[in-house]
C-alpha cells in the first residue's frame, strides 16, 4: 500500500518546481501577482466621527430633485454617513449628487456623484442614516483634501485630550 502511495507523490526535485507542485495540490486561483504591483489606497481607512465636532455643510441632491441638508456623521476619503429627514423613499444604488464644504483654512467646496451603498432607519423613525460612496468622478486632489482634512482632525483631537481637554459635545 505504501509504494502505491509513494508512486503517487512527486518526490521534489530540481526538475520540479515548488510552485507548480504546490498547484497541482491546490487548484484553485490565486492572485499573488496582483498585491505586489499595486499598493493598497490607505487613505479609504481613515474615518472621522463627525458627531462631536462642528458640522459640515453639505447638501444631497437625489435624482428626483429633491434636496436635502445633512446632518454628516462620519467621513472618509472613499464616503461619507449621514442623516437624512425621511421623505422619500431611497434606495441601493441611487445616485445622489453631493455638495459640502471642507472648513480647511481656506474652505474648499467639494461637488461629486455618490452611490447609497445602504440605508437604516433612525430609532425615532423619522430620519434615515445613509452610507454613501463617493463615485469615481472625485479626483485625487479633492480626496487628498479630505483625507488631510481627516487626519488633521484627528491629530488635533488627540493633542487637545493629551492636554487633559475635553472634544466637541463632551465638554
Amino acid at each position: 500500500m505504501f509504494s502505491r502511495l509513494q508512486a503517487a507523490i512527486p518526490i521534489l526535485t530540481e526538475e520540479i518546481h515548488i510552485d507548480g507542485w504546490v498547484k497541482k495540490i491546490f487548484p484553485w486561483k490565486t492572485n499573488s501577482g496582483h498585491l505586489a504591483d499595486t499598493p493598497p489606497d490607505n487613505r479609504e481607512c481613515y474615518r472621522l466621527d463627525m458627531q462631536n465636532l462642528p458640522p459640515l455643510d453639505a447638501t444631497l441632491v437625489s435624482q428626483g430633485g429633491a434636496i436635502f441638508d445633512l446632518k454628516v456623521l462620519n467621513l472618509s476619503a472613499s464616503g461619507l454617513s449621514c442623516r437624512i429627514p425621511k421623505v422619500e423613499p431611497v434606495f441601493r444604488d441611487q445616485v445622489f449628487t453631493l455638495v459640502f464644504a471642507l472648513p480647511l483654512e481656506e474652505p474648499v467646496l467639494i461637488k461629486t456623484e455618490a452611490y447609497l451603498i445602504s440605508s437604516n432607519p433612525t430609532e425615532s423613525g423619522n430620519s434615515e442614516v445613509l452610507h454613501l460612496q463617493f463615485s469615481g468622478n472625485l479626483d485625487s486632489r479633492q480626496r487628498d483634501l479630505i483625507h488631510g482634512f481627516i487626519v488633521k482632525k484627528q491629530f488635533d483631537m488627540i493633542k487637545q485630550l493629551r492636554r487633559g481637554g475635553c472634544i466637541g459635545t463632551d465638554c
